[in-house]
């Protein structure tokens, strides 16, 4: 994972509500995105527990995650 993209997943995991909030609006998620990124995020799925809940590979999920990462990390 880039150092970006781990610095916006801490940035998230540690932020309030509010925070997260603004985080994830400021930066124009798709719905599937941010579906994905509250439930790992927010709610703690893992990865695994998403693939099965959406009957999808785990790396399409890691795939979304990074991509809402990097838009995450563009946020000022």
């Amino acid at each position: 994972m880039e150092q970006q993209s781990k610095e916006a997943r801490e940035r998230l995991k540690m932020a309030t509500r509010a925070e997260f909030e603004y985080l994830v609006f400021e930066a124009m998620l798709t719905p599937w995105c941010e579906k994905i990124l509250r439930l790992h995020i927010g709610e703690g799925v893992s990865v695994c527990n998403l693939a099965e809940r959406f009957s999808c590979s785990e790396t399409l999920i890691r795939k979304h995650l990074s991509t809402a990462y990097k838009k995450v990390a563009k946020v000022q």
